[in-house]
């Protein structure tokens, strides 16, 4: 299996300044399959396969829509075929780890 690095974000909108509830949702719903997940102030950062990442991304941006009227969401994926590809990697590569 080949991983993939890929950065998600799903915004709620219409629901008020706030919107931690709905992000711990969509964020509940990565932790469910077999990804890593990280987390950041501005976004969620995935490490898996790229099927598993698609369908927890379809899955959480339906699990926001569900209590809102409306949802703006963005994936970024990075994939390589020349080395591995994993979050620690690309942080020592850049010297945070």
């Amino acid at each position: 299996m080949r991983k993939v690095v890929a950065e998600v974000s799903i915004i709620p909108l219409g629901k008020g300044a706030s919107v931690s509830k709905y992000v711990k949702k969509a964020i509940d719903v990565f932790k469910k399959y077999s990804l890593k997940v990280e987390t950041n102030a501005m976004g969620t950062v995935l490490e898996g396969d790229l099927d598993e990442i698609l369908k927890a991304f379809k899955e959480a941006h339906s699990t926001v829509l569900n209590d809102v009227d409306r949802v703006v969401s963005s994936l970024k994926i990075d994939e390589r075929k020349d080395k591995e590809n994993t979050i620690e990697r690309k942080l020592k590569a850049i010297g945070e780890r």
